[in-house]
């Protein structure tokens, strides 16, 4: 993004998990209840600083059924990105498995998520250089946990066949909004729907642009760049978004928000399939 210095500190005070927005201790504690509780198969795709980035299921994955992949805390001040997806698990029943693959990263980049600050530790963007050459992922331009995810793209491939859902946060807005992907010239359903599961916390964003990007009725559309969501669009994922929460808005509405949308994803994704 431009305009922000990627290393400046954000940390909020969550009344929901009553912790610092940056606790990752207690987020990792809490996550390992809902882990526990659902009975997702926890893989380790590698390490990062002190921390793992791991990678979950739902248990027992069905080629019948739809693949989904919700991914989030790829920029450490995007902050519920990650605790929404804790609300999320907390109010999924085990009973959904039964009709969907359900695929979570939860915290990608965990250093930079304790420091509160947008880069990884090492000072890399984990959301880019995620580069597709000959239909395989090439690592050169990649973070250190861009490595461990590009490193695992069949796995990632398989995890996104019916859509990518990632989740993040802009420290510059009030308003919200997504980047989103569809196999169509202009926004379809799955778009405008995950816009307005948003719209029903925050204020649109305005047509215009943001980050360069050309904006309308709150959806930047099939704007393909080296991030992580427009690299398993490539890969083949049906359907792709971004979400963008407005980090100038209160920390628990943006986590309710996150949740929120992921899930509407998982109704649209069983509505569609």
């Amino acid at each position: 993004m431009s305009n922000r210095n990627p290393f400046e500190c954000f940390t909020w005070k969550s009344d929901v998990f009553s912790c610092e927005s940056n606790d990752i201790d207690t987020f990792y504690e809490r996550l390992a209840e809902q882990v526990s509780r659902l009975g997702l198969q926890e893989r380790k795709l590698g390490e990062t600083g002190d921390y793992p980035i791991n990678f979950y299921q739902s248990p027992a994955q069905k080629s019948g059924q739809p693949s989904i992949l919700i991914s989030a805390g790829f920029h450490g001040e995007e902050a519920a990105g990650p605790w929404g997806m804790l609300y999320f698990l907390n109010e999924l029943e085990p009973e959904l498995f039964s009709q969907l693959n359900l695929s979570l990263l939860p915290l990608v980049n965990p250093t930079g998520f304790k420091k509160g600050h947008r880069f990884n530790k090492s000072g890399q963007n984990p959301n880019r250089g995620f580069v597709l050459e000959n239909g395989r992922g090439k690592t050169d331009d990649a973070s250190t946990e861009g490595k461990l995810l590009i490193e695992h793209s069949q796995l990632l491939q398989a995890a996104s066949k019916n859509g990518i859902l990632t989740c993040h946060e802009d420290v510059l807005q009030k308003h919200t909004y997504i980047y989103s992907f569809e196999a169509n010239q202009t926004p379809g359903k799955f778009s405008r729907n995950l816009r307005d599961a948003l719209g029903h916390y925050f204020p649109i964003a305005e047509n215009g642009l943001i980050d360069d990007c050309p904006i309308e009725d709150g959806i930047i559309f099939n704007h393909f760049d080296t991030s992580f969501e427009a690299f398993l669009v490539r890969l083949g994922a049906s359907v792709g978004v971004c979400s963008e929460t407005p980090a100038l808005q209160g920390l628990d509405q943006r986590i309710m928000a996150n949740a929120a949308v992921m899930k509407r994803f998982v109704e649209l994704t069983l509505e569609n399939s």
